[in-house]
């Protein structure tokens, strides 16, 4: 008989275990917990090299405008070290929020749902049922980290601005869920599709290359 984990005090309130508002019922059993990693979050989601780039550019056009116009070197050098300084911070900031949203964001696979303690200023706990998923897909990148994103039957549906940034897709009227970001998202997504055809008989089949993977629609696996 499994002792009932004592319930801890932290920022999101009293969780018996970080990520879940509440004990698992019998017979439900925790597999897998994880979050995503911040450089995941910074790259994808506030594209801090796209922003890096952009005042990259900026700094080069600064220099090359000034050299042409004559200028001296201090009149040139100044507005673009002003530019650089902008810029990191910029960065900076958005390095920030990466990590503030990775380190309030956790994803948790039981045996029988998907649990995602997600957001920030307002947090949130989202129960994903397994009978409510009509597909996944897997986003494998050469480094290991990658997304799984998640398709909901059509008689469920999850507030796009309740799952940002954890969502895929630009489908506001039904969005995605998505573990977004996460280290070892192949070995994740196995452990969620043996769940999800362990709990529902629905099995999820993987590619050969193992870069995506699709869970066919079931019809009796409604609610």
């Amino acid at each position: 008989m499994n002792k009932q984990a004592r319930p801890r005090l932290t920022e999101h309130g009293l969780e018996p275990v970080p990520g879940l508002p509440e004990a698992l019922p019998s017979g439900e059993v925790l597999l897998w917990q994880g979050a995503p990693v911040w450089s995941e979050i910074a790259q994808r989601v506030f594209l801090v090299r796209w922003v890096g780039g952009y005042f990259v550019a900026l700094v080069l056009w600064e220099l090359m405008n000034g050299t042409l116009q004559g200028g001296m070197a201090a009149d040139v050098i100044g507005p673009a070290m002003l530019l650089m300084l902008v810029g990191a911070v910029a960065i900076g900031i958005l390095a920030l929020l990466a990590k503030i949203v990775a380190r309030t964001s956790v994803y948790s696979i039981t045996s029988r749902r998907l649990v995602m303690r997600v957001g920030v200023a307002l947090p949130i706990t989202i129960n994903i049922p397994f009978v409510a998923l009509a597909g996944a897909s897997l986003r494998n990148r050469k480094d290991g980290a990658g997304d799984i994103i998640l398709e909901l039957l059509p008689s469920h549906r999850i507030s796009w601005i309740a799952l940002w940034p954890h969502c895929g897709g630009w489908s506001f009227g039904r969005p995605k869920p998505m573990l977004r970001g996460i280290a070892n998202a192949a070995a994740v997504a196995e452990i969620l599709g043996n769940a999800v055809a362990t709990s529902t008989g629905v099995g999820m089949s993987r590619s050969a290359l193992g870069a995506e993977s699709t869970m066919p629609h079931n019809e009796a696996a409604m609610a």
